[in-house]
Formats: structure tokens, C-alpha cells, sequence
């Protein structure tokens, strides 16, 4: 029997006789948020415009009523999918006092909600068996969260892909919180390798909208669950470690020799918080006429953006530099919104190359305040933008600003640009 042919996503709770007036005041709350930001002024106009309120009558006419289903998520998050603003956010809600202590979680997990999560009706075996011939370059197949957690993704329709758990040693208060078989996450593709994913969270398993996901080195990239899982990613490599990423443990800010003719700068973030700018302005002043090398390597991995109020300092510094020296940026897929602006203004001196891999794409637009707004059955929040972006920065978001020369994740990362260097 063929797997494909056999999904059925058990969603008993996804319908009503009638459109209920919940739903219709959660997607209404969204629509008339979204339609606020800069993001969507600049993008939905014109014919992408009516399409958009086309969507939004389509939604209309749904009929899910239990703010808990997936398909009640997932209808609303259809109200982000055509909006390329990858720092708007959209998660499901969840009480912190259903995990706070072991009686909490017991009563929760006797739950409607949790015993009604969905779960597909297949043969998991058999699943497991097909998957397991799928080629690394294959969006299908068997993907790893670490060592603990497994799924099978697989494709269940045209554009659309669904994650089922094969295997998994997760526990919340001792009790094993998912079960064989039950729908990890969905991968909504628009581009070759680009998707809008739904991921439940493998510990709490709310609903959240990862709307930037990309397939890439047999991984999902994108796939980090901050506080769990040391920041892994599902991927169907398991056991070999990817040089693309920053170590943990590397400090903020860094400056060192590491061979002779070239020193090495670490730029880990450009945080506007009071404590991480007095940070960067020591190391700033510290190291501002310590740049004497011909050779400087930038390392801007994991770099997670901030203001430009703070990357000022040390792009006026390189600029500078550069005149003289030459510049190679280490980039990746951890490099995001302002890290990802300072690339692409490192970029314009010539003696500056771009090493490593794709950045994020998220850069486009950003948030003053960091605020975030409670739907009205508060089952969901969203996280809304408000900074208008630079037009020349659209093409690069989604995308992200790629290498002039593309690094092997296999091997030493700093290693390959020495010897990039020494080629030069």
C-alpha cells in the first residue's frame, strides 16, 4: 500500500455547521493588523491587492470553530503567507501555568486540546521504510531534532508537505508529550525549496508560523526552537558537525590573530539594549587602532542584526580599513536584519568578499517596540512590524544576500578562508 494514499489528518474539531463568530472576529483583527504595517502597504496594492481581499473572503466563508485546531491556525496564517516581512511573527498562545508543575501538565494533558492533536492514520512502519530510501537532496525523508525527536516528512499534496513523529524521547514533567504518528509540522512551498512552514513547538507543541523556511544541506534551516534542543535544526544529517555555524560558546565581540598576516574580528550582534551597547562601545574603543594586518576576517555568523546606531561605528571603521586592507566577511544562514544590511554595505568596498553561505532574508523591515497584540479569543498572538525598510533591500528579502564565494559546511570554516586567502 502506498503511504501517500493513505494520510487522513484526524481533525475531528475543524468544522461547524455555521461560520462561527470567534473566527470571524480573530481573522478580522488580523486582517485590519496586517493591513497597518509598512510591509503591507508596500507590498498588497494594485492587482496583489484584490487577490489579497479575495483570500480574505475566502477565509470568510470557512467554517472552524475550536480556536485549538490546527486548521484554525493555519486559516489565519494564510493572511501572512503573501507578505514577504519575515520579522512579523504569528504563534498560537499558550498559559505558562500549564507547564509550571506536574499536576498542571497532568490535568493539561487530559485535555480535549492535547488528547485531540492531530495525528495521521498510517502505517508508521511502512512510512519509516519508504522515507528511508528518499535521497539527501529530497525534501521527503526521515529528519532529526538532535537526537530525541524524529519525523517523517513526506509529500500529502501539491505543494504541501507533512511532518508525522517516527520516534521520540521528549518528556515534559516525566510524561512522554508525543506519540507516533501525530503531525510534527506542514510545509507550505512557494519557490523550489522555499517554504511557509508551520511548526508545532517540540516541548509546549503550540502552532508557530516560521514564514522564511528553506530547505537546504538535507536540512530545514530555519528549524530552531530557541531554549531547546541547543538550537538544532531538523536535518537528516545526524552525528557530523556543520562549520556553518557559529560555536555557542564564541563571545560577542572578539578580536585575535589567527595566522600570520591575518587577524580576525567577531561582530556577534549590533543589540540596541543599554548593557550590549556600553558592551560594544568598550570593544570598539578597545580594538578601533588595533587593525594592522593586510588581512582581516569579519566573522558575522549567527549575527542576529540590531540598530544601525550600533554597526555604525564599526562599519565606519572597516570602510576605513579597507582602503588599505583587504576584508573577507564570513556570512550564513544565522545572519540576520542588520547583520545582513552591514554585508551588503561591506560589500561595496572593493577589497571586501563575501564568504560562506546565503544570509537569512530578513532585513526588509523591523520593529521599533517589539510589540505584540492578543487576538480577541486569545489564543494567538501576533508580533507586528512597524519600520519602514530601504527599497533597495526587497530583492534581498526571502533570499538573503549570497557569497561571492560559497564555503563547505564539512569543513573548518575559518581553515577554507585562510586558505582562501593564501590563494588571493
Amino acid at each position: 500500500m502506498r503511504y501517500l494514499l493513505v494520510i487522513i489528518l484526524c481533525l475531528p474539531f475543524c468544522a461547524n455547521a455555521q461560520n462561527n463568530p470567534g473566527y470571524l472576529a480573530d481573522l478580522d483583527a488580523l486582517y485590519g493588523h496586517l493591513k497597518k504595517t509598512p510591509s503591507f502597504k508596500d507590498q498588497v496594492k494594485g492587482p496583489a491587492l484584490k487577490d489579497y481581499h479575495e483570500l480574505y473572503e475566502r477565509l470568510k466563508k470557512d467554517t472552524v470553530s475550536d480556536p485549538g485546531s490546527y486548521h484554525y491556525f493555519y486559516q489565519l496564517a494564510q493572511l501572512l503567507f503573501p507578505i514577504r516581512d519575515n520579522h512579523l511573527g504569528f504563534y498560537q498562545s499558550m498559559s505558562e501555568n500549564n507547564l509550571k508543575d506536574r499536576p498542571s501538565y497532568e490535568k493539561y494533558i487530559a485535555s480535549p486540546e492535547f488528547k485531540n492533536f492531530p495525528k495521521a492514520s498510517l502505517d508508521i512502519d511502512s512510512l519509516n521504510i519508504a522515507l528511508s530510501a528518499k535521497p539527501r537532496d529530497s525534501v521527503e525523508g526521515i529528519y532529526w531534532l538532535d537526537t530525541l525527536f524524529s519525523v517523517g516528512v513526506f509529500k500529502s499534496a501539491g505543494a504541501e508537505y507533512t511532518a508525522v513523529v517516527l520516534s521520540s524521547k521528549v518528556t515534559v514533567w516525566q510524561h512522554p508529550n508525543w506519540e507516533k504518528g501525530q503531525v510534527a509540522f506542514h510545509l507550505y512551498e512557494f519557490l523550489p525549496g522555499h517554504f511557509k512552514a508551520i511548526y508545532a513547538d517540540p516541548v509546549t507543541k503550540r502552532w508557530i508560523l516560521f514564514p522564511n523556511e528553506k530547505f537546504r544541506n538535507a536540512s530545514l534551516i530555519n528549524s530552531h526552537f530557541y531554549g531547546y534542543f541547543y538550537e538544532r535544526a531538523y536535518s537528516k544529517m545526524t552525528g557530523q558537525q556543520d562549520f556553518s555555524r557559529l560555536p555557542r560558546d564564541r563571545p560577542d565581540y572578539e578580536l585575535k590573530m589567527i595566522s600570520p598576516g591575518i587577524q580576525y574580528l567577531q561582530l556577534k550582534h549590533f543589540s540596541a539594549d543599554e548593557k550590549a551597547m556600553q558592551q560594544s562601545e568598550a570593544f570598539y574603543d578597545s580594538i578601533k587602532n588595533l587593525l594592522t594586518e593586510p588581512n582581516l576576517v569579519v566573522d558575522l555568523r549567527n549575527n542576529q542584526g540590531g540598530a544601525m546606531k550600533v554597526s555604525a561605528k564599526f562599519l565606519k571603521l572597516l570602510k576605513r580599513y579597507a582602503k588599505t586592507g583587504r576584508i573577507f566577511v564570513l556570512v550564513n544562514n544565522g545572519t540576520y536584519s542588520q547583520g545582513e544590511i552591514f554585508t551588503l554595505q561591506l560589500r561595496q568596498s572593493a577589497n571586501a568578499f563575501i564568504l560562506g553561505q546565503t544570509t537569512n532574508g530578513t532585513l526588509m523591515y523591523g520593529s521599533n517596540y517589539g510589540r505584540t497584540t492578543v487576538l480577541p479569543s486569545n489564543a494567538f498572538r501576533l508580533y507586528l512590524t512597524d519600520m519602514d525598510g530601504d527599497s533597495r533591500l526587497l530583492p534581498y528579502e526571502v533570499f538573503g544576500v549570497q557569497p561571492d564565494i560559497e564555503l563547505d559546511n564539512s569543513q573548518d570554516w575559518i581553515a577554507q578562508t585562510i586558505a582562501f586567502i593564501r590563494k588571493k
